[in-house]
């Protein structure tokens, strides 16, 4: 039972693994069987005899197609040959050595991998001839379609052509028509046009042969007028060839006259030689100048001399009468008194220019009657240029020239010179003086040389040297920039309407010969009004309080003294100032 127990399960597993198995492996497994086993081979050909129409594999695969849900012990009641041959193959695998099995195992692994390889590859080609078939169906239908769709455009193509076929012949008709009509027109234009040119070729005849009478009619009157018109051409060109002799004579004529005129000119214009420069000319000059004054003021004035440090009154006395306008201001070292000492430097600078120098006829002194010639000769000068024109300047130079032949024009180098030195000697530090004379030396001789060029000049020249404090087109006011902040006592108001104003450099004006005047240089000049006066003031005042609190002190203390020597050496005086 045992045996029968076991082929049962072994036919059971063959079974299931015919099932699952090809012929393949059932070949593989019968040709590992060794080959010298006689009592086997014998009873295996015997069953390969009995069961000769059938093969095992096609048993099995019978069974398992038609039969699959039968148990082991039903197939093995219907195959007595088929348990034979297992029985067989079972003492087979009992008698090999397990090295043997290993080998089997290792080779069936192996043909198992390849199946199922095998297998895998099947699905795939299944599934490709499955892809290819839709492939294929979709491109019969495709196929089919544009088979449809050629018949559909060869049928509308033949619609088509029958359509072109028909419109050409209309239109091969309808321009037959056209030209038929275009050349019956074109005919009917054609004999229009030549009866029109009948008719107009008529008319134009007719009109052409009335022009030309009109013209010829009209070439008589000109060949009248022309001839005419010579004769009165002969005697033009007669009377012209007069006038061209008598026009030939009148510009040698004039040629003479000319010459004549230009020798004359020459001639009056040496005799008035009047010159002219423009106003840029002297005003650059004349700033120079103002800016010379400026620079030696401050060189050599800066710092007093030591006579002026010691003796401060005496020096302010010396000056004032000298000139007044030093009256106001204080001689001593402080910035108000620098300040004012240089404008007052300044001023006396600028005012000898003008009283010396830049004068509109200065005359030597030894000459008669002066103060009374020069402001004459002043109004002419007035008048004449009120009348306009260049009688003036004609006038101005020919007097002048006279002067100097006279030589009575006076020069003003050495009574300047003289003037500026004797006012200024208090104020000038000794070791600078050389210096100081020489650098006023070369102001006056350049102030004479532009004023000499100013006299000739067509324009008269006009040297205003007193400030009008309203007058701010003409008069700047002097910069005092520092002495804005003066200290003004209480209850108490600083009178400057005593002080003059200050020149520090002359107005110079220009009266041209259409009687325009115009400016020059803007005089400077530093007024009342400044505060630096104000501040001058109460110091000079403050300066005169103290001086006289010390003058009063020194009586006081000299009159004590004699009333102690005068009382005795026991007087109650003498111990009250002891």
């Amino acid at each position: 039972m045992s045996t029968i127990h076991q082929c049962a399960t072994l036919a059971d597993a063959i079974g299931t693994f015919l099932h699952t198995s090809t012929q393949p492996c059932l070949d593989l497994a019968l040709r590992i069987l060794p080959p010298k086993i006689p009592e086997r081979r014998d009873v295996t050909s015997d069953e390969k005899k009995d069961q000769e129409p059938r093969s095992s594999t096609d048993l099995v695969l019978s069974h398992g197609n038609t039969e699959g849900s039968r148990t082991s012990a039903a197939i093995l009641a219907s195959s007595n040959g088929a348990i034979q041959r297992l029985a067989a193959f079972t003492q087979y695998f009992e008698s090999i050595s397990t090295s043997d099995m290993d080998t089997v195992e290792r080779v069936y692994r192996t043909e198992m991998d390849k199946e199922a390889e095998i297998q895998r590859l099947s699905e795939a080609v299944k599934t490709l001839s499955s892809l290819k078939s839709e492939q294929m169906e979709n491109l019969r239908r495709e196929n089919e379609e544009l088979l449809n769709g050629q018949e559909a455009c060869d049928r509308e193509r033949i619609r088509y052509r029958t359509m072109q076929e028909e419109l050409e012949a209309q239109y091969a008709e309808a321009e037959a028509d056209m030209e038929a009509e275009y050349k019956r027109k074109l005919q009917e234009e054609k004999d229009k046009t030549q009866k029109r040119i009948k008719t107009s070729k008529a008319e134009i005849e007719a009109e052409s042969k009335a022009r030309v009478r009109e013209l010829e009619d009209h070439n008589a009157e000109l060949s009248a007028m022309n001839e005419q018109l010579k004769q009165r051409l002969s005697g033009i060109e007669k009377k012209l060839e007069a006038k061209k002799a008598r026009h030939a004579r009148v510009e040698k004529s004039l040629e003479e006259d000319n010459k004549q005129l230009t020798a004359e000119l020459k001639q009056l214009k040496s005799e008035f030689p009047v010159e002219g420069q423009p106003v840029e000319y002297y005003a650059e000059k004349f700033q120079h100048i103002s800016d010379a004054i400026k620079v030696v003021s401050s060189r050599y004035f800066q710092k007093l001399p030591e006579r002026a440090l010691t003796h401060p009154e005496a020096v302010q006395q010396d000056l004032s009468k000298l000139s007044p306008i030093f009256d106001s201001t204080p001689i001593w070292q402080s910035e108000i008194s620098d300040f004012l000492r240089l404008e007052d430097v300044q001023h006396v600078i600028s005012t000898c220019l003008c009283d010396f120098i830049w004068q509109p006829f200065p005359l030597q002194e030894y000459l008669p009657n002066r103060e009374v010639v020069g402001p004459f000769l002043e109004a002419v000068s007035n008048s004449l240029s009120a009348s306009g024109g260049r009688s003036e300047s004609a006038w101005r130079v020919l007097t002048l020239r006279g002067i100097d032949d006279l030589g009575g024009e006076s020069s003003g180098v050495e009574p300047m010179m003289h003037r500026v030195l004797e006012i200024l000697q208090p104020l000038t530090v000794p070791s600078e003086s050389a210096g100081f004379e020489k650098d006023l030396f070369k102001i006056i001789n350049e102030s004479i040389t532009l004023w000499k060029a100013a006299r000739k000049d067509e324009a008269r020249f006009i040297v205003e040297k007193n400030p009008n404090p309203s007058d701010k087109e003409n008069w700047q006011a002097e910069d005092t920039r520092g002495f804005e902040n003066v200290s003004m006592p209480l209850n108490e108001k600083i009178d400057t309407s005593s002080i003059t104003p200050l020149c520090i450099f002359p107005n110079i004006l220009q009266t041209t010969s259409g009687g325009e005047s115009v400016r020059v240089h803007q005089g400077s000049a530093l007024f009342p009004t400044s505060p630096v006066w104000i501040q001058a003031v109460l110091e000079k005042k403050e300066h005169e309080e103290e001086l006289a609190k010390a003058v009063s002190d020194a009586r006081w203390k000299v009159n004590a003294r004699r009333m102690s020597s005068s009382a005795g050496p026991n007087s109650p005086v003498k111990e009250r100032f002891s």
